[in-house]
């Protein structure tokens, strides 16, 4: 599990320097590899949904990386997409949570006003 971690965030760091970096010819040995992953991923047809393995990877990492991200104007594909998609999932979470607390606070007060008499 500890090394799963340590590869995951091997290639979010990858991710990142590759987002950013300009040079046709860097020094880091995987930069261009995961440039090209980053291009499949936002050219590909078939798409994670689909079943492209590559696609899913890509999103896997690009999605832990937008839960731990904070910039507001991040160079990462998709960063700030993915951040408002997980923000309104949470929210609508919260909602149906909101509703459940207080239908049960109802049938709470209700079997409580109906023992009283």
């Amino acid at each position: 599990r500890k090394e799963r971690q340590r590869n995951i965030q091997l290639h979010i760091t990858l991710i990142e320097h590759a987002s950013r970096c300009n040079s046709s010819s860097c020094k880091s040995s995987n930069c261009m590899k995961m440039k090209s992953y980053l291009k499949h991923g936002s050219t590909c047809t078939v798409k994670a949904s689909g079943g492209c393995k590559i696609c899913k990877r890509i999103w896997t990492l690009l999605r832990i990386h937008a839960q731990q991200c904070k910039s507001s104007s991040c160079a990462i594909p998709q960063c700030i997409a993915i951040r408002k998609r997980i923000r309104q999932l949470q929210l609508k979470q919260q909602a149906m949570d909101d509703r459940r607390r207080q239908e049960m606070n109802r049938h709470y007060r209700m079997g409580m006003m109906s023992s009283d008499n």
